[in-house]
């Protein structure tokens, strides 16, 4: 059989069937989802919704943490006072070591990349030229 009069006998075969009808309740159901959906709001979050007993408990645990930071900054106790010299010493060699090492030859690197993309830009555009445009086909 052709394609062309399968495709008309399934046409003129679909035709005859009945239209479908949707259920009769199928209104009053949607109705009914869509107006319970409207209703339901977002449950409400953050710290002003909890139980006042929790939030006393968070405002302490807070007052906690503070007075115990406020403690170790009034008079750190002797090994954060080791650990923070120990902790510039070492800001101090890591500031040498990139002043002197790190940072001409960076700088060095940066500026041959950017001549680099450069130098890749203008044949680019040297090629447009010669070439007559790109083709986007």
């Amino acid at each position: 059989m052709d394609p062309a009069d399968l495709e008309r006998l399934l046409d003129r075969e679909l035709r005859q069937l009945p239209e479908p009808r949707a259920p009769e309740t199928l209104l009053a159901r949607v109705m009914t989802a869509a107006a319970r959906h409207g209703e339901r709001t977002a449950p409400a979050t953050g710290w002003s919704t909890w139980s006042a007993g929790w939030q006393a408990a968070s405002v302490a645990v807070l007052l906690v943490f503070v007075a115990g930071i406020w403690w170790l900054l009034a008079s750190p106790p002797a090994p954060v006072s080791n650990m923070a010299k120990t902790a510039g010493e070492t800001a101090a060699v890591m500031r040498l070591f990139w002043n002197v090492l790190l940072q001409p030859v960076a700088t060095y690197i940066f500026v041959l990349g950017l001549s680099l993309a450069l130098a890749c830009a203008a044949a680019w555009a040297a090629l447009e030229v010669a070439l007559g445009g790109a083709s986007h086909q």
